[in-house]
């Protein structure tokens, strides 16, 4: 995977492009504004992803723009999820994509994230502090910020 500066440079663009393309979805400029934040924030390598993290990141003085865009404005996630389906089908459709369901566990120390608790983890076979999440990922040859390996006709991810 090519992660030069002018290469990451090249994902910035694209995905303003992208996040700029759904302000159709927002009757108000303000959501319009911070959904891009939002993503970039997710998407970022910040430690911590919380409001108060990705409202840093963005510049703002507090998370209440975040906040607000989560809890209070008027936007159809029904209508978010749409048009992110229809650019991964545009962008990244391959007929010989698959979707990996796999269950992962990450140890904790703490109990403050979401689902940690004393559960069985299977990497190691023990019962640990752990988050167990359910993950579904797309792909494709095309697709995958990785590299993909065709393992018995499948793609997968290494």
């Amino acid at each position: 995977m090519d992660a030069s500066a002018e290469h990451v440079g090249d994902w910035a663009e694209e995905l303003a492009v992208l996040t700029g393309g759904l302000g159709h979805l927002f009757a108000r400029p303000e959501p319009r504004e911070v959904i891009a934040d939002l993503v970039e924030g997710l998407l970022s390598d910040l430690g911590r992803k919380n409001g108060w993290t990705m409202a840093g990141r963005a510049g703002h003085a507090t998370p209440h723009r975040i906040q607000k865009f989560l809890g209070e404005a008027s936007w159809s996630a029904d209508a978010l999820l749409a048009e992110v389906q229809a650019h991964v089908a545009r962008e990244l459709g391959d007929p010989g994509a698959t979707l990996v369901l796999d269950d992962t566990q990450v140890i904790k120390k703490g109990d403050k994230s979401v689902g940690v608790a004393h559960q069985h983890r299977g990497t190691t076979g023990d019962v640990r502090n752990c988050q167990v999440m359910v993950m579904l990922t797309y792909a494709a040859a095309s697709g995958t910020p990785g590299k993909a390996q065709e393992t018995a006709g499948r793609s997968t991810f290494r």
